[in-house]
């Protein structure tokens, strides 16, 4: 499975929606809610640590363990020499889930958990011109539990790219998520225009001061976290240069255990200018990993922006023929 969704974050509009389905199903995998939201969902619970605990990017934090693995001793404040130092926007940025497991399971818990996952959308009805079943979220009364679904480290908490794409465009929107849309306008047979598509506020699913913290997690993801790699050329490209990128990776394997499911999502915004897109892929990989989400989000931005500049600069052109 591929799917696709970018969408400009203060509209909704939906810039492109592409997807494959190598199982023939008629399942769109840009609307579907059956991916599991791995990783991405650590967002979810950045957002509700810095609005519940007051966690800020510079916020220091420890664990014990390796960073990618979460067992229940992992969930305890635990300090010895072993014990490992990272900042708040470093583990998000490394997606450390031991970090993510103890916000959930000693701090956040079940009724944070559920607060914060239906603010942003979960277990509710995204409007949407198209059939889009809600993202899923259930969590029980087991600490444990919190623990997996703080970090991503389930297969039940499911969404789909098209409401990745939202809740990604929110860091730019003032935090508020836009209800997405495929139809700009609609007329009638005398081309009498009968409907007019208006930016509609879905949900306000952060603080004003909650979005830079997640912000600067989100670039910092970019940077020096599990995006550096794909985004490694950005300095010296000549279009993603121009950009301000922020992202969140995350994967998973299938029950099943023949397919990986791998996610980005995130947005890009000109420096100094107004034009954004926010984005989200995922991508099932089967026995070998192909090309990963961010790759695929990579190609996009640069691809949306350098026809941006390229218009940019065609008026800039005619704008001082025109004063000549």
């Amino acid at each position: 499975h591929i799917g696709i969704v970018a969408l400009e974050p203060d509209t909704g509009k939906v810039v492109t929606m592409a997807s494959f389905d190598k199982s023939g199903s008629e399942l769109n995998p840009c609307l579907s809610d059956q991916y599991p939201a791995a990783s991405l969902f650590k967002i979810v619970s950045a957002v509700a640590a810095a609005e519940k605990m007051g966690y800020r990017a510079g916020t220091q934090l420890t664990y014990n363990g390796y960073a990618h693995t979460l067992y229940k001793k992992q969930l305890k404040e635990t300090t010895n020499k072993y014990t490992n130092k990272i900042s708040f926007q470093n583990a998000f940025a490394k997606s450390v889930n031991p970090i993510f497991g103890k916000i959930g399971t000693l701090y956040l818990k079940e009724e944070a958990l559920i607060k914060y996952a239906e603010i942003m959308g979960f277990n509710r009805q995204l409007p949407f011109e198209l059939p889009l079943p809600p993202s899923n979220f259930q969590t029980t009364a087991k600490p444990y539990r919190w623990a997996e679904l703080a970090s991503g480290f389930n297969r039940e908490t499911t969404i789909s790219p098209l409401h990745a794409a939202v809740i990604a465009g929110a860091v730019l929107n003032d935090g508020q998520l836009i209800e997405p849309t495929v139809i700009a306008t609609v007329r009638n047979e005398e081309q009498r225009l009968i409907y007019d598509s208006r930016p509609r506020v879905w949900a306000q699913a952060m603080a004003p001061d909650t979005l830079d913290t997640l912000a600067r997690l989100m670039e910092t993801t970019i940077r020096s976290g599990t995006g550096r790699k794909i985004f490694r050329s950005q300095r010296r490209d000549k279009v993603l240069s121009r950009l301000a990128i922020g992202g969140k990776t995350g994967s998973i394997y299938n029950r099943a255990h023949d397919a990986r499911f791998d996610w980005f999502a995130g947005y890009a915004r000109e420096k100094g200018g107004r034009a954004s897109l926010a984005i989200a892929v995922v991508v099932a990989h089967e026995e070998f990993i192909g090309r990963r989400a961010g790759e695929y989000a990579r190609i996009a931005f640069r691809h949306y922006f350098e026809d941006h500049f390229a218009k940019q600069e065609r008026e800039t052109a005619g704008e001082k023929k025109a004063a000549s």
